[in-house]
């Protein structure tokens, strides 16, 4: 069975509802979009697509092998992807944090010390706001917004409603 799989920071309850008032902030200035659902709030650090049950293995090992020291960051700046002709996916970021890119760099560098296969080009740790999304004015944002990391999460995207969330698969019994 394949799983399309990422790796993922997700928050604690009060950094959960402050994420989803920026979101709502957003969602005031769209005209069309997919708004990331409420209980799929998180920053993804490394999306690896689809793989096999015979990885997930593997990928629980790299995430058990990266430890650092819990730290706040701040989400700090909107930013898009395209996505396709006429809308965008818009994201939150951080101004390069350091603490946040080293763990970043951590997970990447375990991930290719394995030879496991990542979307490499370019990418930040971001947090989804809205997919498929026109704009109707620019938005306006309560930012920065400080959050903390204390761990992160092997992540699999399913379907939901009419976009999809992460599920935590960290354990195999979450397969089951």
């Amino acid at each position: 069975m394949e799983h399309r799989v990422y790796y993922a920071v997700t928050f604690n309850e009060e950094e959960t509802k402050a994420l989803i008032k920026l979101r709502s902030e957003f969602i005031k200035a769209c005209s069309e979009g997919k708004p990331i659902p409420k209980n799929s709030m998180h920053m993804t650090l490394a999306f690896l697509g689809n793989v096999g049950d015979e990885d997930l293995s593997l990928l629980r090992l790299i995430r058990e092998s990266i430890s650092f020291e819990p730290f706040t960051f701040q989400l700090s700046k909107l930013g898009y992807f395209p996505d396709q002709k006429d809308s965008r996916l818009y994201y939150l970021t951080s101004s390069q944090d350091e603490a946040l890119y080293a763990l970043q760099k951590a997970l990447t560098d375990a991930l290719k010390k394995h030879q496991v296969a990542f979307h490499d080009r370019q990418f930040l740790p971001h947090l989804t706001l809205s997919r498929k999304t026109i704009l109707k004015e620019e938005p306006q944002l309560s930012l920065p917004l400080t959050l903390t990391v204390s761990s992160f999460h092997l992540l699999e995207s399913i379907p939901y409603e009419n976009t999809r969330i992460g599920i935590n698969i960290d354990k195999t019994k979450d397969l089951d």
